[in-house]
């Protein structure tokens, strides 16, 4: 028996599991066990946390696993040790793999601030949702302190969140928006700004642009220029890191700490690993490195997971390509902004961008069912190979 270990229950852990099962089915590879290790028992669907921490955002992973053949166990890995092919999880278990494939996503990226790791709170998975979620609906006196929420970074999550919050805390709240570029959304590009700019006004939303905090204490921040600001409600909103186990295996990392893989996602010198999501850097065309987003992981899972298993079989592997992006920004009441191309070309805004958005938080980036079954699991699944006659 060959084993092949995913690793992060993530989008591109979870794509992973579904394409390997898909082909070890279609190549009659009863031989390949395939296991998903995850750290939380559902997928956490953490693009849609701006959204609130409900339940319908966490999907329960055993059912799904079950139903395509992969054995699924809930544990936390702590460390690779690739020069033997096998890993280490929390309370010393040790598992041997023949393929591994680490999807162990990212993380909220923290600055060297002051009272940042103490004072504040984030979007940046369910927990921490769920708890800004109920420090929110405490924030009910009039002291100015609570009723100012303060985010910081004006970037995707930043302005899904601040809109979003427009919408459910009603006008009462001051919601604020600070980023030390000189305009919200900038790094959207110029064809989001304008879009931008006008939803943020219309949403009564303040924003404090060209200047980064440099003290957070429990009822305010300071900002670089000297201008103090009380709130009790400071959300970070800063980007995101690769995961810390990506340090377990040498190679080249970018400036996000993702691993340099190679086209076929394998880590150079160490032939047993494939990387997916958040944890890989690669190209998805000639000229465009991957994001960290769900739309470039469920695509790397999937060649992650045909790659392992052809990988076992000798088979001959594929270089990962996605030429298709699409941004689809939510910006609350005012609607949402859709666009196409690397270059940000929009294509439809307010509700139209809304209507877009809507299909992609509820049908594009959801799971499979399970009662589906296995075969039409794989039937949506499988990497298709073009051949040439």
């Amino acid at each position: 028996m060959k084993e092949i270990h995913i690793l992060g229950g993530g989008f591109a852990g979870v794509w992973a599991a579904m394409s390997a099962a898909a082909e070890r089915n279609s190549e009659s590879a009863e031989m390949i066990s395939i296991e998903l290790v995850s750290k939380t028992p559902d997928l956490i669907i953490r693009p849609r946390l701006y959204q609130g921490a409900s339940q319908a955002l966490s999907v329960p992973l055993a059912p799904l696993m079950k139903e395509i053949g992969v054995n699924f166990r809930v544990a936390e890995v702590r460390k690779i040790d690739a020069e033997v092919g096998r890993y280490r999880c929390s309370g010393g278990e040790e598992r041997e793999y023949d393929r591994l494939i680490l999807a162990t996503g990212s993380e909220l990226k923290h600055l060297p601030i002051s009272g940042m790791q103490e004072y504040t709170w984030s979007i940046d998975n369910f927990e921490d949702t769920e708890r800004l979620d109920f420090h929110l609906d405490q924030l009910t006196s009039d002291d100015p302190a609570e009723n100012t929420i303060v985010i910081i970074g004006a970037g995707f999550t930043g302005l899904e969140l601040a809109t979003e919050l427009r919408s459910r805390l009603g006008d009462k709240k001051r919601i604020i928006l600070v980023d030390q570029a000189v305009r919200a959304g900038n790094e959207l590009g110029p064809a989001f700004i304008p879009f931008v700019e006008e939803a943020v006004a219309q949403c009564g939303i303040e924003t404090h642009l060209g200047t980064t905090v440099s003290c957070i204490w429990p009822g305010a921040i300071k900002l670089e220029n000297g201008k103090l600001i009380e709130s009790r409600t400071v959300i970070m909103a800063t980007g995101l890191v690769a995961s810390p186990l990506t340090r377990s295996i040498s190679g080249e990392y970018d400036a996000q700490g993702r691993l340099k893989v190679t086209p076929d996602l394998k880590v150079p010198g160490a032939e047993s690993i494939f990387v997916a999501g958040d944890t890989a850097h690669t190209f998805a065309d000639d000229n465009h490195a991957t994001l960290l987003s769900c739309q470039h992981a469920t695509e790397l899972g999937r060649f992650a997971g045909y790659n392992a298993v052809h990988d076992l079989l000798g088979n001959e592997l594929q270089a990962y390509r996605q030429p298709f992006y699409a941004t689809c920004l939510d910006l609350g009441a005012w609607g949402a902004v859709f666009s196409t191309g690397w270059e940000r070309e929009v294509k439809k805004v307010r509700e139209e961008g809304k209507a877009i958005k809507t299909q992609i938080n509820n049908e594009w980036i959801m799971p499979p069912n399970p009662e589906l079954g296995k075969l039409k699991i794989f039937e949506q699944i499988a990497l298709t190979v073009e051949v040439e006659v």
